[in-house]
């Protein structure tokens, strides 16, 4: 059943970030990356070879998305590695899910940067992606907050325990 939910929500996912996010101007530069975020969720609960695969398989997507002006494959290596990365943190810390999505929502535009310089994109240069990173960091983490916010509200896997009172005084009831 997660595997049927994977594949009808990135492909939902893919055009939302293409013909919604993208063409809106957020303040700050940059805007958040719906499809980092996908490849995250579905590769925390699947351990590094799950996660590296999924991260290619939507990256590969990714890299044929219009506007596709960067060279073929870029998106695929750099979600292959967040995903391998995600998933091997999965694997390693399971609950530390929401250290895991922070410090890949701050890698990867610094790390889908580097891997442009390094494949000679000429319209990737380090003052530019420096530029929009806050703003990009900070729309991640946001929809990453909501989205935690509703996984928990939707799964009944870990009810709320109620307030204890731990002072050393009694509390006193009216009767």
């Amino acid at each position: 059943m997660r595997g049927v939910a994977a594949v009808l929500l990135v492909p939902a996912v893919m055009v939302v970030q293409v013909s919604v996010i993208n063409m809106v101007a957020f303040p700050g530069g940059g805007g958040p990356d719906l499809i980092l975020l996908s490849v995250v969720a579905l590769a925390i609960g699947r351990g590094a070879a799950g996660g590296a695969v999924i991260g290619f398989l939507i990256g590969l997507v990714a890299d044929v998305l219009p506007p596709a002006a960067h060279v073929m494959g870029q998106y695929a290596l750099v979600f292959c590695l967040v995903g391998f990365a995600v998933g091997r943190a999965g694997e390693r810390a399971p609950g530390a899910v929401a250290v895991t999505v922070i410090v890949a929502v701050l890698a990867a535009p610094l790390l889908a940067a580097g891997v442009g310089e390094l494949l000679g994109d000429p319209r990737v240069g380090w003052p530019a992606p420096l530029r929009v990173w806050p703003s990009m960091v900070m729309y991640d983490l946001a929809i990453a907050a909501a989205g935690f916010w509703v996984v928990s509200r939707r799964s009944g896997e870990r009810p709320r325990r109620r307030a204890v009172p731990t002072g050393a005084y009694p509390v006193r009831r009216r009767a």
